[in-house]
């Protein structure tokens, strides 16, 4: 009884650190685009209010960025068990020891997210610094869950089922609801330049990232995250900063050499907060489902709506209220609660299961062919009658039946299968 109770408190705690991370790295995120805005507004927008303000903030908190998370990285390269090679690190993701340069096979794949990192992260400068709005800003990142939805069924070669229909349109509808301007004008420009280059970066980013993680560097091993995130971030910055050669002028340059010194330690809080959502975000990913991660951390969109209206009150002269009259705050509450419904309909629109699989006798390993198929999350090789056991993940019932599993049973060796969907789960 004892034994039972204790199994019972342990599955209770890893549910609910499993929720605290997802939700804590929702709440990291919005706090750091709190900051963001406060430091550009007060720092760089007052001293030269053009798009050269936007490239000196830009530069200033990225190569800092980086710094940070070199020496950070340093420090959690220490060892605690030379023999099992493990390090401080090993706590935020285990298959970290140190740092390392990154292979040949997924250098391509990081060169390329950098690029698209580097593009997206000059919109969200740009968008962060043509408003004092939070509650606007934070929205308009949603966005990129389209485009990877998308680009998931193009893959695949399906329509849409009517929930992901459906959660594209509220999303959509709901960030152009959250984007009205003070005065009641949505500024179309704005828009398009969110949608093509904030958020198509964004996906572009995230799917060479996925890409990077899944390639095997060695036999039967990934990128840690730790290192993805630092090389990525290099070239990240590199390209962000040949991007933004023509908007160097010699003020740019003299804002920095000014306001760096003066304000690092400031700059230093929003790039901790980013750097902490992302590793709470990447332990949440480890202990349960990317849907529910993902629903849980849209708190950050409810939080922008109480931090810009924070921030009006502690200090008018920076952060403006978006809106004082009550249709447009309805029409900004109405625009929250649809982007949050569609990320969350988008979560139930998603299928998972487990495919046991037999192999022809002497048949080599396949594991590789295996995980390289679209749906795939998981491989084990398995001892008994299964020679394997796969974890899929699919958003149409639809797709799970006619792609994935026609794609396993092509495989050269398989002989035999039988699937099982998940109806309920403990993470």
């Amino acid at each position: 009884m004892r034994a039972a109770m204790e199994r019972r408190m342990g599955a209770q705690r890893t549910k609910t650190l499993f929720y605290f991370l997802a939700l804590i790295s929702g709440v990291l995120y919005a706090f750091s685009v709190f900051f963001d805005v406060f430091i550009y507004q007060l720092f760089f927008h007052s001293f030269l209010p053009s798009i050269h303000s936007s490239v000196a903030f830009a530069l200033s908190e990225q190569w800092l960025a980086l710094l940070f998370t070199f020496i950070l990285l340093i420090v959690l390269s220490i060892p605690t068990n030379r023999a099992r090679r493990r390090s401080l690190g090993t706590h935020i993701d285990r298959s970290f020891a140190h740092i390392t340069l990154p292979s040949r096979k997924i250098l391509l794949d990081i060169i390329l997210a950098g690029i698209f990192s580097g593009v997206a992260t000059f919109a969200y400068y740009y968008v962060a610094g043509q408003s004092s709005d939070v509650s606007a800003v934070i929205p308009f990142s949603r966005l990129s869950l389209i485009y990877l939805m998308i680009g998931d069924l193009i893959l695949i070669r399906d329509w849409p089922s009517p929930i992901e229909a459906l959660s594209i349109i509220a999303i959509t509808f709901g960030v152009i609801l959250v984007g009205i301007a003070p005065g009641g004008f949505f500024d179309p420009f704005l828009l398009l330049f969110v949608i093509i280059v904030w958020a198509g970066g964004i996906a572009f980013s995230i799917f060479f990232q996925s890409r990077a993680k899944r390639t095997e560097t060695r036999p039967k091993t990934t990128i840690d995250s730790l290192n993805l995130r630092l090389w990525i971030l290099l070239f990240l910055n590199i390209i962000m900063t040949l991007f933004l050669i023509p908007f160097m002028t010699p003020e740019v340059f003299a804002l920095i050499a000014i306001q760096l010194p003066v304000i690092w330690g400031w700059l230093l809080l929003p790039v901790a907060l980013t750097f902490f959502s992302l590793v709470a975000y990447l332990q949440a990913l480890g202990r349960g489902k990317m849907s529910v991660v993902q629903s849980i951390g849209s708190i950050a969109i409810v939080l922008g709506i109480p931090l810009t209206l924070l921030g009006a009150f502690l200090f008018p002269t920076i952060f403006n209220l978006p809106a004082t009259d009550f249709l447009s705050w309805m029409l900004k509450l109405t625009g929250t609660i649809f982007v949050i419904a569609g990320i969350i309909a988008l979560s139930t629109a998603t299928l998972r299961g487990y495919v046991f699989v037999k192999l022809r006798p002497g048949t080599g390993d396949i594991m590789n062919e295996l995980r390289r198929i679209h749906g795939v999350r998981r491989v084990s090789a398995l001892s008994g009658h299964w020679d394997y056991l796969i974890r899929i993940e699919i958003r149409t019932l639809g797709s799970t039946r006619a792609k994935t599993l026609r794609k396993i049973e092509e495989v050269k060796g398989v002989i035999d299968m039988e699937t099982s969907l998940i109806l309920k789960e403990w993470v």
